[in-house]
């Protein structure tokens, strides 16, 4: 198996891929933050008042936790020959 991703996620492995990655949820967040003030949340329903709602909501959020844990890995793990016996402290 190699080391570098292909396809969709080889951008984690990029220069700047942790910078580009809070920069996108600093804009999530602002986009998210400015949509509360411009559409208003009278007349909708909360989401535990949606008949099978909040199950629906945990299940997105179990998804997005599982389909997150592939890019994570490949920007954690630390690669073959990372530690070597000059780094053992005994």
């Amino acid at each position: 198996m190699s080391d570098t991703p292909k396809g969709v996620w080889s951008w984690a492995l990029g220069v700047h891929a942790d910078r580009n990655m809070l920069v996108f949820i600093l804009v999530l967040c602002a986009i998210l933050a400015i949509a509360g003030f411009v559409f208003p949340s009278e007349g909708l329903p909360f989401i535990s008042e949606i008949p099978m709602g909040a199950a629906i909501a945990a299940f997105g959020a179990a998804l997005v936790a599982v389909v997150a844990a592939w890019p994570l890995r490949f920007l954690l793990r630390r690669r073959i020959g990372y530690y070597n016996e000059k780094d053992d402290p005994r």
